[in-house]
């Protein structure tokens, strides 16, 4: 129906809100007459019904003026019906389908789940071409050069893809080109699954263009220089990795490719036919030709990567060459140290060639090494004194590339010949950082061993734990735990006071946040600058998971965060929010009358329909409130949680929650369940076999048995030092019971309950008895007749140590090691007495009354050139 066509009110007239009478309208009222019903009115605009049913409606002028919108087409119904067409609008003939062609597929570009996918564009026209299709992100880089294959169509008919990373972009169809996969029974499996044209053996050709090539080896064994020489080059497949990377024989040398990157020349031990046959021997000709450029430096790094040990003893013999020359940007040393040619490094270093060179990235021959997975040229450029330190442009020492190539072994030779294990890069990554982002836990474990600092951070203000807890990587933060070598790391804060709770809590990932509290036993209620606990960002983003790991490990429920919001104050905030935007939602679906009403009551008092979100909210809400939130609590606003709900039956619930949480405590107060704790308080906290019997002294608790006290140096109750150990006998009076009652301030425990409430003096040392205190309290446990008792006869209980006091002794303990770890530092390593002020050029330092008098420094027996004081 176009604007303006003649129109008439259909025949049939459709229900609307249980009546037969004409729809409302924004418009002014239609007529209302039988004539209405037969007059051509003329169809002037159309509109949308609603904002979700575009172009459903259509404004009609009818002969006496009015102008009234009626239904075409909304939810199925029309209102209309065409008696008269219009002057359509404008269109390519040649973008109709063919009329009878039978085009099932809508799938742009006939695009289907499983097909493999790649995109031939260049970056700019992919970027354009996003607009409005998902967009672009750096991290899209890998899917120019890499096969997808196809996950998913949406509704809008973009495509979703998937790659070898596990990654899933949406790309518009035009941007991608259905891949032809060469299959064959022998070729290599991919790690996806997906099939190679490639095989070993296949003679290849790289590419000619330099910008594409570097474009395609991002993620794929990236670019070097030292590539230059073999652009447009024919070599032999050597290797197919489990991503389809392929290692390449060529110039007499090997790299690593994007497949890509390469074009097929011929198949191993396939039959040539004579129409490829001269095109192929020029090809190999290429190959294996020796080509004399007449550059003496040029050949020297080509034999020098290629391994020709001869040749290079040949041109070292001349007297204008220079070891020290460069081709395509690299030395004779680079190239030999990448591709593991031992002997030519030693024919070079006899040469006094310079192991310092650094290429235009600032690499060195033993970043090349590291690069190359060369362990045996790493051994070898440490016996000629080369920096395994050094950092090329982008602050990477050696180590950091291992890491990030994954070369194990490599790793362990750095180290063995005292690669520091710490140092930053560019970004204030160190090698610890990178290998918790490549998930090589047994890497992580062998930087861990060799003294790597746990706590140093990177420019975004991560250390180690931090990057273990943001990237969700439970190996790596398992293995981190196991080796720390101060526990309080744990809780250590950002700059903004996140710990590795707080960003394991607000990123939902429940593996790690276990491993932190239960293995880390970290602090649960570290505060960050908007003083928010994990349980608040928990809360917040409403992982119930993490807030029932949190809240059953003992996070306290009502800290309160700068705007004196409690966790249950969050909870509720989001569930109203979830109710408000539920509505708005329903009250945009299109005109609604006094009919739906009712609905919205319901819904805002919380008996319609919940989604998820609100689901979540009040659940979260009720777990909080049956573990004790307080419900009265306000913030700065004078809000309670109460006041943030208006949810009367939610309130209700919360109510009932929070009342059996607390009948629950008082009669966890009763008899009978002091009895039963005070069986379990009766177990020897040791072996858990035998009964209590053994008091110490000066503390006067009751925590082991006899046989168990002797290995005990510190009360396992208060933690103060045992000086003596009495085995608790039977009463001295009645000597039908066991003495069940400590006397203070003798410390004696002679009588039992019956004999001792008699007593005003110790039948042991006679001593006037001031205090009584049960054998319950003195094992750690209370009791409320007990404690009646004691505040009717005036008695005082023994002082125990409860949660608070338990922190602070933490806290000390904490101070006490940081302590520890400054002396460490600042003292002399030699004498242990004076302060560290002299410092050697190996990095190491003692006093100076101890440098003064040695010649070799302590730490790494280097000789000493020179001596620094500090001052």
């Amino acid at each position: 129906m176009w604007a303006p066509c003649g129109a008439s009110r259909a025949p049939r007239r459709w229900w609307w809100c249980g009546t037969t009478a004409p729809p409302p309208t924004t418009a002014a009222p239609g007529p209302t007459t039988c004539a209405s019903w037969t007059a051509r009115p003329l169809v002037t605009e159309i509109q949308d019904w609603s904002a979700s049913s575009p172009h459903s409606a259509a404004y009609v002028l009818w002969d006496n003026g009015a102008k009234n919108l009626y239904r075409v087409g909304f939810e199925g119904m029309s209102d209309l019906k065409c008696v008269q067409d219009a002057k359509g609008g404008s269109f390519y003939r040649d973008h109709c389908p063919v009329l009878g062609e039978q085009n099932g597929n809508r799938n742009p570009g006939g695009l289907q789940i499983g097909d493999l996918v790649n995109i031939d564009l260049d970056l700019e026209i992919v970027q354009s071409l996003q607009h409005g299709h998902g967009g672009w992100t750096d991290g899209m880089f890998e899917t120019l050069t890499t096969t997808g294959t196809v996950c998913g169509i949406d509704e809008d008919h973009d495509i979703v893809v998937q790659y070898p990373s596990g990654n899933r972009w949406t790309f518009n169809p035009a941007v991608l080109t259905k891949a032809n996969i060469v299959r064959s029974g022998d070729s290599a499996q991919g790690a996806e699954g997906g099939t190679s044209q490639f095989q070993v053996g296949d003679l290849v050709q790289v590419c000619y263009d330099l910008e594409r090539i570097k474009l395609l080896q991002r993620g794929h064994g990236e670019w070097a220089e030292a590539m230059l020489p073999t652009l447009g080059k024919v070599g032999r497949v050597q290797q197919i990795y489990s991503d389809s990377d392929l290692k390449v024989e060529v110039c007499g040398t090997s790299w690593t490719y994007n497949p890509a990157a390469v074009s097929k020349v011929a198949s191993a031990g396939s039959a040539i036919s004579n129409a490829s046959g001269e095109r192929l021997s020029q090809l190999l000709k290429k190959l294996f030709e020796t080509q004399e450029s007449g550059d003496l430096n040029e050949e020297l790094v080509k034999a020098a990567a290629n391994g020709d040990v001869a040749k290079v003893e040949d041109l070292l013999k001349r007297p204008d060459v220079d070891v020290n020359g460069q081709c395509a940007g690299h030395t004779a040393m680079q190239a030999a140290s990448q591709n593991g040619h031992v002997d030519i490094l030693k024919l070079l270093l006899k040469q006094n060639v310079d192991v310092e060179a650094e290429d235009k990235d600032g690499d060195r021959a033993v970043h090349h090494a590291a690069f190359g997975d060369e362990g045996a040229v790493i051994e070898v450029l440490h016996r000629g004194s080369a920096d395994l330190n050094a950092r090329n442009k982008r602050r990477q020492t050696p180590l950091h590339i291992a890491v990030n190539k994954g070369h194990l072994q490599v790793v362990k030779t750095l180290l063995d010949f005292g690669c520091h294990p710490s140092l930053q890069d560019s970004e204030g990554d160190t090698p610890l950082h990178d290998a918790i982002s490549k998930k090589r836990d047994d890497i992580l474990a062998v930087l861990l061993e060799a003294g790597a600092d746990v706590t140093i951070t990177n420019n975004n203000g991560f250390n180690a734990l931090h990057h273990a807890a943001l990237r969700g990587n439970p190996s790596a933060m398992r293995v981190l735990l196991s080796k720390l070598p101060r526990p309080w790391i744990v809780d250590e804060k950002k700059d903004d006071g996140y710990t590795a709770l707080h960003l394991a809590a607000l990123n939902n990932h429940v593996e790690v946040a276990e491993l932190l509290v239960h293995q880390g036993n970290a602090n649960l209620d570290i505060q960050n600058v908007n003083q928010q606990t994990a349980l608040h960002l928990a809360v917040e983003r409403q992982h119930t998971q993490i807030v029932r790991l949190l809240v059953r490990a003992g996070a306290k429920l009502d800290i309160q965060d700068k705007d004196g919001d409690t966790p249950l104050h969050e909870a509720l905030r989001h569930h109203t929010l979830s109710q408000l935007r539920q509505l708005q939602d329903m009250q945009d679906v299109g005109k609604v009358d006094a009919a739906w009403e009712p609905s919205k009551n319901t819904l805002i008092m919380g008996l319609g329909t919940q989604g998820a979100e609100k689901k979540s909210a009040a659940s979260i809400a009720c777990f909080l409130a049956a573990n004790g939130a307080d419900l009265g609590i306000r913030n700065k606003k004078g809000q309670s949680p109460l006041d943030l709900c208006p949810d009367p039956s939610l309130c209700k619930a919360l109510a009932k929650c929070h009342k059996e949480k607390v009948s629950g405590q008082v009669g966890s107060r009763s008899p009978s369940m002091i009895s039963n704790d005070s069986e379990t308080l009766e177990e020897c906290m040791v072996c858990s076999d035998m009964k209590r019997d053994t008091l110490f002294g000066p503390c006067g608790h009751i925590a082991t048995c006899s046989l168990c006290s002797p290995r005990v140096k510190k009360c396992l109750i208060c933690k103060e030092q045992v000086q003596s150990r009495t085995k608790i006998e039977e009463c001295v009076v009645c000597s039908d019971k066991k003495a069940a009652v400590l006397f203070q301030p003798c410390g004696h425990m002679c009588a039992c309950e019956n004999c001792a409430s008699l007593m005003k003096k110790c039948v042991q040392c006679r001593a006037v008895v001031e205090r009584r205190v049960p054998f319950v309290l003195c094992c750690g446990g209370k009791s409320a007749e007990d404690a009646s008792d004691e505040l009717s006869s005036g008695n005082i209980p023994v002082l125990q140590k409860d949660k608070d006091n338990t922190n602070v002794n933490a806290d000390v303990q904490k101070l006490q090691q940081q302590l520890q770890d400054i002396k460490e530092q600042t003292m002399c390593p030699v004498c242990l007495d004076r302060l560290k002020n002299m410092i050697f050029l190996c990095g190491h330092g003692t006093c100076q009354l101890c440098g003064d008098r040695m010649s070799e420094c302590p730490i790494c027996r280097k000789a000493i050139e020179r001596r620094i004081l500090l001052y």
